[in-house]
């Protein structure tokens, strides 16, 4: 029996090897702690991921903590970047229509599905401040203080939605020195960069800090004409173009800008935050490669009929969908789709196609987001404080994709979202002399959504629009409790309600805005019944934390715990028919947590966590309606249950002045313990998105030339092995692992007010995919999403 759980006596030989490691990395610790006076230090990190300020080093979670030099040693500037170097994090753009979306995983748990009606399963933070959606919540990393990912669910310290874990980001804030910085950088792709900040005490206790970023590079991947790169093809060519290219994906173009005024006199007991942001987002669509081609190996008879409804006016009229329209297999391009490149009627002759509205015929991927937030920290006592966070957000984005990446209009979308939340959380924190520290608090939120799409499949006479709506609220009260019986030991307790309540109401209409006759058997006449109809999902939830840590010496801490978190449930968005409209529960997890954290976090520092999942209700997607009135089916359930297990070890060491070497290494093994068969999920499929491996590490070393300032060459390593992008497994969505360096080297002047820094990603020019979308069984097609391949930039810095 045990051969067949080789991943069982993997995780336990990892926990031991790590448990051996503690004694070792802990004297190592305290000897270096012994010399601390001409041992090589950095600043220590302070987080705040119990509701106060503490080290890392003294806080008893799995954390992975970047402060702002060390993102910029990396050359992180998104939000994207911060996942390669945490382990089992793994955080990237969605794929298709979603891709002004954020996919983010930790530990295995997360989502992958942009709709308002699904949660997100990683909680994405600004400044304290919930980000309710997935969508738009690709963010650019300006001006900030440090990031923290906290791995693991956070049900009762960030409350819903956070049951993989955390992603906090914490913006620098305005203080009473003046100062600030202007950068400028070139690079491949017409590369243009520009980063600035400025902060300006403007009296006594009032100050004012500003920011901005630009970033706009050229697409890397290359549209072909298809006629015109297959001469003797017998298709006419569509371009004069001597390469052949219509136009790239993959280019760049994003805006973002951050203000904030601070009033703290000194004395006050008063410290309150005003902060503005804004970002505007026009890059080009994803880099898709069409990877699979071939209808008729799926269905025969219907493998052109797509194509024959066209008028003579479609240059491939009657051309099967199969392989031809395939590029090389490593190579940064596909073929134009030409439905895409100007108005329908003029190309096609096929009036149905004409996009209504506003709607763009090109392909597009733009967002505008917005927030305001205002924080204040009122001390009421010594032993007393009061914080307020209340914030309002608005994210409006266009999305219009030819799916299947062809130049043959198989599948095309077209979805305009908008999304605003106003979010209010208050926090009395306090102690009781030395024995207990708390946190009780209250929190609300209230979004509403919109999703307005067109969506147009020749194959099945649908072209539609879909207009849905969301009204999602949620309310909850929470309380954590640390208490100290004895020296060295830590108790903590935490515990969180929340009340959660949501409406989707649906709409459907033809594409020029008329009403669905309804009649069988013409267009669009199956989705008639849906349009007026609401679903509700209510349900109230308690979450607790259950812990203690215990600091064997000053080097070395241990801790447990036992926590939980959820996945906030909703309504199915796409019903095909009315009796489809049904509520879909929440997802839960149980984590069992076990860790230590050697070193002070200066000189040296090695933290390892071993946890368990208990994940129950995962939230799955059948094909299958059995008591529908439709055999086509899309319905999101509680499908099953499952566990995971896995070891993560973090480690950052100074052994000599100058020199920095940081690492990280991850293991995570799921399986399921139950699945409905109509999801078509089978017992020995993994959960999406899940890398058994992932790893990274990075070595610079600041080297002094005299009076000419500082050289500190840096290179950076990271590793993901492979998984599978949707949840029925498969070879056309399983995506490879990938190994990638990234190299930098920075020059300071003595003075450190002039920086100049070079820079290479992806150094080896690694061909590796970073999502894959597919559907084989219905269109015959599978498209993968190309990472970036080498670029290398030059920047410029000037301090103040």
């Amino acid at each position: 029996m045990w051969m067949k759980r080789p991943s069982s006596w993997l995780v336990n030989g990892s926990l031991l090897a790590l448990m051996a490691f503690v004694p070792a990395a802990a004297q190592a610790a305290d000897e270096q702690a012994n010399t601390e006076s001409s041992a090589p230090t950095t600043e220590e990190i302070i987080v705040t991921a119990q509701f106060r300020e503490q080290r890392l080093q003294d806080t008893p979670l799995a954390i992975t903590a970047m402060p702002a030099k060390l993102l910029e040693a990396r050359s992180q500037t998104s939000i994207i970047d911060l996942g390669a170097f945490a382990p089992n994090v793994n955080l990237s753009q969605s794929t298709a229509l979603n891709s002004n979306s954020i996919t983010a995983y930790i530990r295995g748990i997360g989502q992958d599905d942009a709709s308002f009606a699904l949660e997100p399963g990683v909680g994405i933070y600004l400044d304290d401040v919930y980000y309710g959606t997935t969508f738009g919540a690709v963010l650019d990393l300006v001006d900030l203080d440090r990031v923290e990912v906290l791995r693991g669910p956070q049900g009762t310290l960030a409350g819903k939605n956070s049951l993989g874990g955390a992603v906090k980001l914490f913006a620098a804030k305005p203080n009473a020195d003046f100062g600030g910085s202007l950068e400028a950088g070139t690079g491949r792709y017409d590369r243009i960069n520009l980063r600035g900040s400025v902060n300006v005490p403007l009296s006594d206790g009032l100050y004012a800090r500003f920011s901005g970023t630009y970033d706009k590079r050229d697409g890397y991947f290359r549209l072909l004409d298809y006629g015109c790169a297959n001469p003797g093809s017998g298709i006419a060519s569509q371009t004069s173009a001597k390469d052949c290219v219509t136009g790239t994906q993959g280019g760049v173009d994003v805006l973002s800008l951050r203000g904030a005024l601070r009033y703290a006199p000194s004395g006050s007991k008063l410290d309150v935050t005003i902060s503005g942001d804004y970002a505007r987002n026009n890059s080009e669509p994803p880099a898709t490669k069409l990877t699979f081609a071939n209808r008729a190996a799926i269905a025969p008879a219907l493998a052109l009929q797509d194509f024959r409804t066209y008028a003579a006016g479609n240059p491939f009229g009657g051309v099967p969908f199969d392989s031809r329209f395939l590029t090389g297999p490593k190579s940064y391009s596909s073929y134009e789709n030409y439905g895409g490149s100007g108005n329908y009627t003029t190309i096609f002759g096929f009036p149905a196609q004409v996009a209504p509205g506003t709607f763009a015929d090109k392909p597009e991927n733009s967002t505008e987001t917005w927030g305001v937030t205002g924080t204040a920290d009122l001390t009421l006592t010594d032993d007393l404080a009061l914080k307020s966070i209340t914030a309002y957000r608005k994210a409006t984005g266009n999305s219009v994709l030819e799916v299947d990446g062809s130049p043959i209009s198989v599948l095309k979308e077209g979805l305009r979202n908008s999304h605003r939340q106003f979010t209010q959380e208050l926090r009395l924190t306090g102690k009781l002399g030395t024995l207990v520290d708390f946190t009780i608090g209250g929190f609300y939120y209230k979004a509403e959504d919109r999703a307005f799409q067109r969506i147009m499949i020749p194959t099945f006479q649908y072209d539609f629009l879909a207009d849905d709506r969301s009204d999602n609220r949620s309310v909850a009260g929470f309380a954590n409790v640390e208490l100290h019986p004895a020296p060295n030991l830590n108790l903590i307790g935490g515990i969180r309600y929340t009340d959660d309540r949501k409406v989707y109401a649906f709409g459907r209409t033809n594409a020029d805005g008329s009403a669905i006759p309804g009649i069988p058997f013409t267009p669009n006449w199956l989705v008639f019944g849906l349009s007026g109809l609401s679903g509700t999902f209510a349900d109230q939830r308690w979450d607790f934390r259950i812990g203690a840590n215990y600091r064997l010496s000053d080097a070395l801490m241990v801790y447990a715990q036992v926590s939980t978190g959820y996945k906030g449930g909703g309504v199915n968005p796409r019903p095909f028919v009315a009796d489809q409209v049904l509520p879909f529960g929440p997802e839960k997890v149980t984590t069992y947590e076990a860790g230590f954290k050697v070193g002070d976090g200066r000189a040296l520092s090695v933290n390892g966590t071993y946890f368990y999942n208990d994940y129950k209700d995962i939230q799955r997607t059948l094909f299958v309606c059995p008591t529908s009135a439709s055999v086509t089916c899309s319905q999101p359930t509680n499908a099953g249950n499952g566990h995971s297990q896995g070891v993560e070890l973090e480690a950052s060491w100074r052994p000599i002045a100058g020199l920095t070497l940081n690492s990280s290494a991850g293991y995570l093994d799921f399986k399921y313990d139950t699945i409905n068969p109509l999801s078509l999920i089978t017992l020995d499929m993994t959960a999406p998105f899940n890398s058994k491996w992932t790893a990274s590490a990075g070595a610079q070393y600041e080297a002094g030339i005299g009076k000419a300032g500082t050289l500190t060459p840096r290179i950076d390593w990271s590793y993901q092995s492979g998984f599978f992008y949707q949840a029925v497994n498969n070879p056309f969505n399983q995506v490879p692992g990938r190994s990638l360096f990234n190299a930098r080297l920075t020059w300071a002047s003595s003075d450190s007010l002039w920086q100049v820094a070079a820079a290479v990603t992806n150094l080896t020019n690694k061909f590796y995919t970073v999502g894959t979308s597919e559907n084989v069984a219905n269109f015959g097609l599978a498209t993968a999403i190309v990472g970036r391949p080498r670029e290398w930039s030059l920047s410029i810095k000037r301090r103040f």
